[in-house]
């Protein structure tokens, strides 16, 4: 199950057992329409942040519960009291939180994927033809005679499932050595395939592009770089995250 269908069932959990309202009374205390709810609590989008706090403000339900399912629902009266020591705790966790997010930004940032160009080919165009040798290149010089020309090929049909929605961008760092791709590589990103798990990706994680292999861990997506030297990136919820396209081929410089 998602991150986020898990929130879903989470927060239907709140309002039937905790809160005890219909899905219509919740509506209207929600300000939202009903199939807004019905979304929320199948998963099929987060539950917005601004919900979660007037849930932990209003009704004293752990919006830390409702992302991760770990510890109490309910905020014990003592910890939720108004009191100034409480508010500067809520301070410094919500500090050290967004020092995180920055630290992840900068680090992203640092290596962040350049977007070189799209391909804009229509399926109508045709390349250039590049003579396939039928021969070893263990020893010897080729020599393309007719009767060495195993076929002919178009490097764009070859490499190209969706030109239309391909780019290529070229790699910065080295968070992804590890899987054969370096600083400096060119890379073919198909925008048009549905990730998979297992896959390396172009994902944009708070507005800033990364490429990463995309992996679901017990059912919990994370973006893991080929270099022992970086972090696993979990995604939750409540993160800026989309995956931009999916990376086909990386060309080298030799």
């Amino acid at each position: 199950m998602s991150t986020r269908a898990q929130l879903g069932v989470r927060h239907r959990q709140v309002r039937e057992s905790i809160l005890k309202l219909s899905v219509q009374e919740y509506a209207k205390i929600m300000d939202v329409r009903v199939p807004t709810i019905y979304s929320w609590e199948s998963g099929r989008t987060a539950v917005p942040q601004n919900v979660l706090a007037m849930l932990e403000k209003n009704h004293g339900i752990s919006s830390g519960w409702l992302l991760t399912g770990s510890g109490s629902p309910i905020i014990m009266r003592e910890q939720a009291s108004d009191t100034e020591q409480d508010k500067r705790s809520i301070m410094q966790r919500l500090e050290e939180h967004v020092s995180q997010i920055r630290e992840l930004i900068e680090e992203l940032k640092h290596h962040a994927p350049q977007v070189v160009a799209p391909v804009l080919r229509k399926k109508s165009d045709r390349g250039p033809r590049i003579p396939m040798l039928a021969i070893g290149v263990s020893a010897g010089t080729p020599t393309a005679s007719d009767d060495t020309i195993e076929r002919e090929i178009d490097l764009a049909d070859m490499l190209l499932e969706h030109p239309e929605s391909t780019y290529f961008i070229r790699v910065v760092g080295d968070s992804m050595t590890d899987a054969g791709i370096s600083d400096g590589d060119t890379l073919i990103v198909d925008c048009a395939m549905q990730p998979r798990s297992g896959q390396v990706v172009i994902a944009k994680v708070y507005g800033e592009l990364t490429v990463k292999r995309y992996l679901t861990v017990e059912g919990r997506p994370l973006l893991r770089a080929e270099n022992r030297r970086y972090k696993d990136i979990a995604i939750t919820a409540d993160m800026d995250f989309s995956i931009v396209g999916v990376v086909r081929n990386c060309i080298k410089q030799l």
